[in-house]
């Protein structure tokens, strides 16, 4: 990322220029409206001037009509202007979108697991909604205001050079008191502060939403989590801190620009004593009539540094996400051979090597799991079952060691190919907001009758059938909710639309019960026929019949073998498999009569 400190328009216009010739023209529409309102003032001036010297009493029509013919044209300038910033707007705000969500498809899970998924929501809508302000109002509105400023100062100057110094110096005054506030590192350092207190608010309120059922069941009922809770008084404490530092500042900025002619009177008096001739009189006269039209402007100056101040704060955050490095893969010519996943002494952690609680997930790991063989990983929880699988996808990268498809290292497959080949059934399937019919094929142009032999494989289709609108009903959040056992059944249907050679069971029976367990179990033999599988289990029944098993403890595998195998070595596979025994026949005890 480049050091230099980057303008508004750098990041409007980094990614694309598309919109720059419409955004410039509709800038230069809306100034020109904006200079159309000095010329009422200048025909005041004329028409003054015709009034208070001697001379022929001719010409006030004309600069009434230029005047009215001015504000017609403000109006003309003025919306064309706005009409142009508006649609350079929504194209640059669509660009950022599109490409800020391209770019977290491509992030690695370690970014989301650092980021909540409010902040990152509060990124994508608040954020990058506040460059609509910036574009198509901010911008034109500042730009304009300076030059009617500079019209106005130029025209007091005109009038009477000591006036102008007064007002020159009122002027400097208040914007020494506006630098102050808004200038300098400080200043971004503050606001930038704040732009991430207010994503850790959204990202704990989503989160505290999210488990309402905890907080009514464990907390206290309508209370709020104490995260949310410290988030709020840390947003409250910048509020109140940059209040108190800010006040008196902001209050003489906008005491003296409003108080102009507190200044001018008295120079203007002072004039006219000296030279109470009729061009003395009209110069003080027109003056003070200037004076108070540059309130409206100087305001727009001080309310937009303001503004421009969060949104320059909430767009570094967004550049912040667009500079993080995706996973990088190298371009060879090297060719798999076959589907056998092979784990060469990977080693992997979660937190980083600066971090004095590193643990490392995964240490020294080597196992091969053969083409159309099943591999099944078992162990307590934590034991790194669930990091070989993310592992082999790249959701994360290894640290040290490589994995291999086919005997290609997984770094040089193309993501795209890598996720062809590799078909994941979750524990925790996500159902989107969609219909049945669309959380099936998830984007894959596949026909209906792919999608209904793909739901009856995986013994789905009935339930379906008995929605309201069968294969198009909505589903998801708003909508009809399926049941922890119908979403694990659509999620084993997508994979089957999916046909990939590789397939990564995560304790996929999780949550069938067991009228439909044999079905299902029935439907993964389908799936898994002919094909390398990598099944993550918790149940060891439902293992019984793999290839190999690997049982895995503190991230390093400790027993490798078949189930009769290692029942035989009476090791740590056997202890699993008795507890859990145990634990199937365990009841509870009813009272004692």
């Amino acid at each position: 990322m480049n050091k230099k400190s980057k303008g508004i328009m750098d990041y409007i216009f980094h990614y694309s220029n598309k919109g720059k010739v419409v955004l410039t023209a509709s800038i230069f529409l809306s100034t020109l409206g904006m200079v159309c309102n000095v010329i009422p003032y200048v025909s005041v001036y004329f028409i003054a001037r015709i009034f208070l010297t001697a001379g022929e009493k001719t010409g006030v029509f004309f600069w009434i009509i230029t005047a009215g013919c001015a504000v017609l044209c403000n109006l003309i300038f003025s919306f064309l202007g706005s009409v142009g910033c508006h649609t350079a707007a929504f194209k640059i705000l669509y660009t950022y979108r599109i490409k800020l969500m391209e770019h977290l498809g491509s992030l690695p899970l370690g970014f989301f697991s650092k980021n909540t998924s409010g902040s990152i929501q509060k990124i994508m809508d608040e954020n990058i909604e506040n460059m609509e302000g910036v574009i198509a109002h901010m911008l034109p509105d500042l730009i304009g205001s300076l030059i009617v400023l500079i019209l106005f100062f130029s025209g007091i100057v005109y009038l009477n050079w000591i006036m102008a110094c007064t007002v020159f110096l009122a002027i400097v005054i208040a914007f020494s008191f506006q630098a102050l506030i808004f200038g300098g590192e400080k200043a971004k350092e503050r606001y930038s502060d704040y732009m991430k207190r207010s994503a850790d608010i959204t990202g704990n309120f989503s989160e505290y939403v999210k488990g309402m059922a905890e907080v009514k069941l464990f907390g206290r009922a309508g209370g709020i989590s104490k995260n949310l809770e410290h988030s709020l008084d840390k947003c409250l404490d910048w509020e109140i801190t940059n209040y108190r530092n800010s006040a008196f500042f902001m209050s003489m900025y906008k005491t003296i620009s409003l108080s102009l002619l507190a200044f001018v009177i008295p120079a203007g008096g002072f004039l006219i004593l000296q030279n109470p001739s009729g061009d003395t009189v009209l110069a003080v006269v027109t003056a003070l009539i200037i004076v108070p039209a540059l309130y409206d402007p100087l305001l727009t100056c001080i309310d937009y540094a303001t503004q421009l101040n969060f949104t320059k704060a909430g767009l570094t955050r967004i550049d912040t996400i667009l500079n993080e490095s995706v996973f990088e893969t190298k371009n060879t010519a090297e060719k798999e051979s076959g589907n056998t996943v092979v784990f060469d002494s990977v080693s992997f952690s979660y937190q980083s090597e600066a971090d004095p609680f590193r643990r490392e997930a995964l240490s020294g790991v080597s196992f091969t799991c053969n083409e159309n063989q099943m591999t099944a990983l078992v162990g307590e929880s934590g034991s790194g079952k669930s990091t070989i699988g993310q592992l082999l996808v790249r959701f994360w990268d290894v640290q040290t060691g490589s994995i291999k498809i086919g005997g290609k290292d997984i770094k040089n497959i193309d993501t795209k190919d890598l996720m062809e080949k590799i078909a994941f059934v979750f524990q925790d399937t996500h159902i989107f907001s969609d219909t049945v019919r669309a959380n099936i094929a998830m984007n894959k142009n596949r026909s209906d009758a792919e999608i209904i032999e793909a739901a009856k494989k995986a013994r789905c289709h009935d339930f379906i059938m008995n929605l309201p609108k069968g294969y198009d009903t909505p589903i998801g959040s708003g909508n009809i909710k399926l049941s922890g056992g119908e979403a694990q059944r659509l999620s084993i249907a997508r994979a089957f639309l999916k046909d990939s050679h590789i397939v990564i069971l995560d304790e996929a029976l999780a949550y069938t019960d067991a009228e439909n367990e044999n079905l299902i179990q029935e439907a993964i033999r389908n799936l898994i026929k002919d094909k390398t599988v990598i099944v993550i289990a918790h149940r060891l029944k439902s293992i019984m019949d793999a290839d190999k098993i690997i049982v895995l403890k503190e991230g390093k595998i400790i027993e490798e073998g078949t189930h009769g195998s290692l029942i035989e070595k009476d090791g740590a596979y056997k202890t699993l498999w008795d507890l859990q025994f145990e634990a199937e026949t365990w009841e509870i005890a009813g009272k004692e009569r």
